[in-house]
């Protein structure tokens, strides 16, 4: 386990996925499948990211329903940055502040493994995922790749400086 996340947003806790079972692989491939459709990451794919790079569930202890996934790679160009490929919250629960609490806990996870950055890509038409990494957060939009995904597929650039991380309490 990162951290407990009790308070509020109730006994939630954030765990660094380092070893897995086939049942807990099921669950994490299944939540991506449901969030992200076709897109989401299978087991082919998810495999290397528990082995070689972070990912993180939120869910409540001894239960079995995963409620955030995020997976990370190292940026191999700028070894103490990281990259956040996937992040989600379970439809049923956004808008509680559970993203922010969630992504919180993980950026001072990766702080502690002396990364000192970290950078994604949103969809330019994500106002909520733009607010909480923006606004909330305080990722920086440093770019923009047109038709990153095909036709129409415009994606923002961002980068947080975890020097410069310091977000409001929510």
């Amino acid at each position: 386990m990162v951290e407990n996340l009790d308070g509020d947003i109730g006994n939630l806790k954030v765990y660094l996925v380092q070893d897995y079972n086939v049942n807990l692989l099921k669950r994490m491939v299944n939540f991506g499948l449901g969030i992200f459709g076709d897109l989401g990451m299978d087991e082919w794919g998810l495999v290397p990211q528990i082995r070689h790079g972070n990912v993180f569930v939120l869910k409540e202890e001894d239960k079995k329903r995963i409620i955030g996934l995020a997976i990370l790679m190292r940026d191999w160009e700028d070894m103490e940055k990281c990259y956040l490929f996937d992040y989600a919250i379970a439809e049923d629960l956004q808008g509680q502040g559970l993203g922010y609490h969630f992504l919180d806990a993980i950026i001072r996870n990766l702080k502690d493994q002396d990364f000192s950055k970290m950078g994604l890509t949103v969809d330019t038409e994500n106002a909520p995922a733009i607010r909480l990494y923006r606004d909330k957060i305080g990722f920086d939009v440093i770019g923009e790749n047109k038709d990153e995904y095909g036709e129409g597929h415009h994606r923002y650039i961002m980068e947080l400086d975890f020097d410069r991380y310091n977000p409001p309490k929510l």
